[in-house]
């Protein structure tokens, strides 16, 4: 049972859903064949396409780069998700329902937390549809006259999963009794409360602003509900769904789902502080924004963002509060090494003043002017420290050393510490002695330009020279002497079994690819070009000395076995390695299984 999921679990979900259809939402293909389908490949530039859906296997391949695999794998390539996050995406597309096992392996327990999860998130939805009813039916009460003040139409606040929870105490809990739900589910839910000392429940958000929450795979898991009231006599402006099963408020960011595949895209991500400023940014196009749910900034969320960009905009308020938050933000981020740049909106507006007043133009230019981080941090030092005396600026350099020290990659240290320096009029010496102190490193030698001396080229260690599967070769021999020899490898060989690093697999997908676009002499140049970077004898030498074959379907045959035996050895050696390492029965059955499988 890989990741704690039931292997036919697994296989329900990959069945359920076609990678020629899943793939499609993603980039346009076209027909190649009777279930074959072909496109520009999205994770290299190329201009002829190379990459490569085969409908049959549900299985793709790119002969250009070397991607390949089934439909979870394209999925986690192409939004940066784990296993298990790809697997619960394709689950909600396909409406399967994942069971989540507990640590003691008890089934029966596991389908009960799998159950009660999926409860949970289904009673989620449904309020968030409750409450988007609600405010369409009554677009005069207080949450639509708002949201017009705020110059927000239905329409967007719809598309922001924006809706407007009754004033009533049990106006949501009366319709989710009337779907089934109970309502100690709904507290579990964080949707309802219990009175204290009776059997009384009430709804949470009642007479609020909601905004649903969303994990990265879209589905409703809480939300942040805001008052109109001045006063709010129950809690305060702004509450958030409690932690539950499915709700964990350090975890998410606010927009995930909508903004996960532009930040990918434009690897690079907005941070709001609230929900508001996130929509203002979208609504200008900007739609790769997110925000905390109303705390501080956690190193959960931090690496929710690195796994899709390593480029960050801060877009906190520019007073007090906003650069604490910037400081608290600088904490976590720069051991990440992300590229972090902090915007600064003129006049103390929030990003969603600015696009009231000055359209998508406005925000756009806040996102040119974005100051480093570090450049950010130093600029206020004259309100801490006075940098006009000697003891001034060395307590001003002690405070950025203590940013400094978070910094793990020494050529980013380098480029901080002699900007740091820069700005506080100090040496470089001094900034790297401050650091001595806080990370207990030896203190770097500056060698300066006239004392440099010449230090020894190292030598290169020797490479052993790789020995390829004679197999391999073969398919490479016959893939270059002739084209429909490069399609029926295509045809015979799945997307696993040509996928790897090596120069020989490398050089027969580009065989095949430009066979199958009828362009196999530009198979070949490519190769060339490749082998002056890396030199192969083994390919140089297939690539002169041409060779005929009297009967290339056999030979295609013969070669494809032999090469897919020999996956097959290796294959089972690693199985054998992990069976060796296995601690649980379950473990080990499934992995006699695998074994089995390949005999």
């Amino acid at each position: 049972m890989a990741f704690g999921i039931p292997p036919e679990v697994i296989e329900e979900i990959k069945s359920r859903c076609d990678i020629v259809e899943v793939i499609g939402s993603y980039l346009p293909l076209k027909r190649s064949g009777s279930s074959n389908f072909k496109g520009l490949c999205p994770f290299h530039q190329e201009k002829t396409p190379s990459f490569h859906v085969d409908g049959a296997r549900q299985m793709f391949h790119c002969f250009g780069c070397g991607k390949g695999g089934d439909v979870v794998r394209f999925v986690m390539d192409k939004d940066n998700l784990t296993f298990v996050d790809a697997l619960h995406m394709l689950a909600a597309r396909a409406g399967v329902i994942i069971p989540e096992y507990s640590a003691a392996g008890n089934p029966e327990e596991a389908r009960r937390r799998g159950s009660i999860r999926e409860r949970l998130l289904a009673a989620n939805e449904l309020m968030a549809s409750f409450f988007a009813e609600n405010l369409k039916r009554s677009p005069n009460g207080p949450v639509g006259s708002y949201l017009r003040s705020r110059g927000l139409s239905l329409e967007e606040a719809l598309h922001f999963k924006i809706g407007a929870a009754p004033d009533g105490w049990t106006a949501g809990l009366e319709f989710a009794r009337s779907k089934g739900f109970t309502d100690e589910e709904m507290v579990m839910a964080g949707l309802a409360r219990k009175k204290e000392g009776s059997n009384r429940f009430y709804d949470q958000f009642r007479g609020r602003l909601t905004f649903a929450i969303t994990n990265e795979q879209g589905r409703v898991c809480g939300f942040s509900a805001r008052s109109l009231e001045a006063k709010p006599v129950d809690g305060g402006k702004y509450i958030n769904t409690p932690e539950t099963p499915v709700f964990r408020k350090g975890n998410l960011l606010y927009g995930m789902a909508l903004a996960r595949k532009a930040i990918a895209d434009n690897n690079l991500a907005v941070l709001c502080e609230g929900q508001m400023d996130t929509i203002a940014f979208h609504r200008a196009g900007i739609n790769f924004a997110v925000a905390p749910l109303g705390t501080a900034f956690t190193p959960e969320q931090a690496k929710v963002l690195k796994r899709y960009t390593s480029r960050l905009l801060l877009a906190f308020d520019a007073d007090g509060a906003g650069m604490k938050a910037v400081e608290r933000a600088a904490e976590i981020l720069l051991p990440l090494s992300m590229d972090v740049k902090v915007i600064h909106i003129p006049g103390g507006k929030d990003p969603d003043e600015l696009y009231s007043s000055g359209g998508r133009e406005a925000v756009a230019a806040v996102l040119d002017e974005a100051r480093p981080l570090l450049s950010v941090l130093t600029s206020r030092l004259s309100d801490k420290f006075d940098l006009n005396t000697p003891v001034g600026r060395g307590e001003a350099a002690a405070w950025v050393a203590n940013y400094l020290k978070l910094v793990e990659n020494q050529v980013e240290l380098e480029t901080y510490v002699a900007e740091a320096a820069r700005m506080l009029r100090v040496s470089v010496e001094a900034i790297y002695s401050e650091l001595a102190d806080l990370r207990k490193i030896e203190r770097r030698k500056i060698i300066r330009p006239e004392t440099e001396q010449i230090q020894p080229v190292p030598q290169k260690p020797v490479r052993e020279r790789m020995v390829y599967p004679a197999a391999l070769l073969s398919l490479l021999e016959l893939a270059v002497n002739s084209s429909d020899a490069a399609r029926q490898i295509a045809e015979m060989l799945s997307a696993e079994e040509l996928v790897s690093a090596d120069p020989v697999t490398e050089a027969l997908n580009l065989m095949i690819n430009a066979s199958l676009n009828g362009e196999p002499e530009q198979g070949i140049e490519e190769i060339k070009n490749r082998l002056t970077e890396r030199p192969s004898p083994e390919i140089s030498r297939i690539l002169v000395e041409h060779a005929d074959c009297p009967d290339v379907p056999r030979a295609v045959s013969d070669s494809v076995a032999s090469f897919r035996k020999l996956k097959n050895q290796e294959k089972k050696q690693a199985l054998l390695v992990q069976l060796s390492r296995a601690v649980t029965p379950g473990e080990k059955m499934e992995l006699l299984k695998a074994v089995a499988a390949l005999k």
